[in-house]
C-alpha cells in the first residue's frame, strides 16, 4: 500500500470516527445529579404554589444539589423539559416527622395545584403507591373509584432524618417504582407516556438530593 493511499484511508477513518462519536454524544442524556438542584438550576423549573404571595424560593429552595421543601402552602416544582422513556433516580428524607408528598411524573399542561399526572406516593407508610390523577389511566387503575394502585410489598421506608432511595422506570406505556431497592409497583397501559416531572409540597418539610434522569 503506497503512502498516498494510506493517508486517504487514515483520513476517512478519522472522519468516520469523529462522526460516530458526535452521533453517540447526541444520544447521551446528561441530566444527572451534578446539574440538578444547584443555584444555577433554579431557572430550569416552574413553581406552582397555592399561596401566590409567597416567594417561590422560600417554598422550594435549591442549592449544592439539595432541594429543600419548606412545607409552607401547597403545590409543586416541575421541570420545564418534558421526558419520555427514562430512568429517574433520587433520594429523599423527612426532616423531623414523616408526612405526605409525591414525585409527579408525566405532568400534563395546564398547571394547577392538583395537576393531571401520575403521582409516585411518598406518604408515610405508602411510599410506592401510584395515583392516577385527574383522568389519567392505566390497566391497574380500573375505574374512577380505584385510582390508587397500592404498592406490592409492605412499607420499607426509613425513619425521618434518614435518606430513602427511589427509582422510577418509564418505558413506553408503563411505570416501575423501586423504593429502597425493592420493586414496589408496576403499572401498564398508561394513556400518556411523557410529560414534566415534579416534586410535591403538601405541608411537611422534606428534602430531595442526587436526582438523575437518564
Amino acid at each position: 500500500m503506497n503512502n498516498k493511499l494510506t493517508v486517504i484511508l487514515l483520513s476517512v477513518f478519522i472522519q468516520f470516527s469523529a462522526l460516530s462519536f458526535a452521533q453517540n454524544a447526541e444520544n447521551v442524556k446528561t441530566d444527572n445529579h451534578s446539574r440538578f438542584f444547584t443555584e444555577a438550576d433554579t431557572s430550569n423549573w416552574v413553581y406552582v404554589i397555592k399561596n401566590k404571595s409567597l416567594v417561590p424560593t422560600s417554598v422550594f429552595n435549591m442549592g449544592n444539589g439539595v432541594l429543600q421543601v419548606s412545607g409552607i402552602s401547597s403545590g409543586y416544582l416541575r421541570t420545564k423539559k418534558e421526558y419520555t422513556d427514562y430512568v429517574l433516580k433520587l433520594e429523599w428524607r423527612w426532616i423531623k416527622k414523616a408526612g405526605n408528598s409525591g414525585v409527579l411524573v408525566h405532568i400534563q399542561p395546564v398547571d394547577s395545584i392538583w395537576p393531571v399526572c401520575y403521582q409516585i406516593q411518598q406518604k408515610a407508610d405508602a411510599a410506592g403507591d401510584i395515583i392516577c390523577m385527574n383522568g389519567l389511566s392505566a390497566k391497574e387503575c380500573t375505574d374512577s373509584v380505584k385510582f390508587t394502585v397500592i404498592k406490592q410489598l409492605p412499607s420499607n421506608e426509613k425513619v425521618p432524618g434518614e435518606w430513602n432511595t427511589m427509582k422510577v422506570i418509564s418505558k413506553k406505556n408503563s411505570l416501575k417504582v423501586y423504593i429502597n431497592g425493592k420493586l414496589q409497583n408496576h403499572i401498564t397501559g398508561l394513556n400518556v407516556k411523557e410529560g414534566f416531572i415534579g416534586f410535591q409540597n403538601e405541608g411537611v418539610p422534606l428534602e430531595f438530593q442526587n436526582l438523575s434522569i437518564h
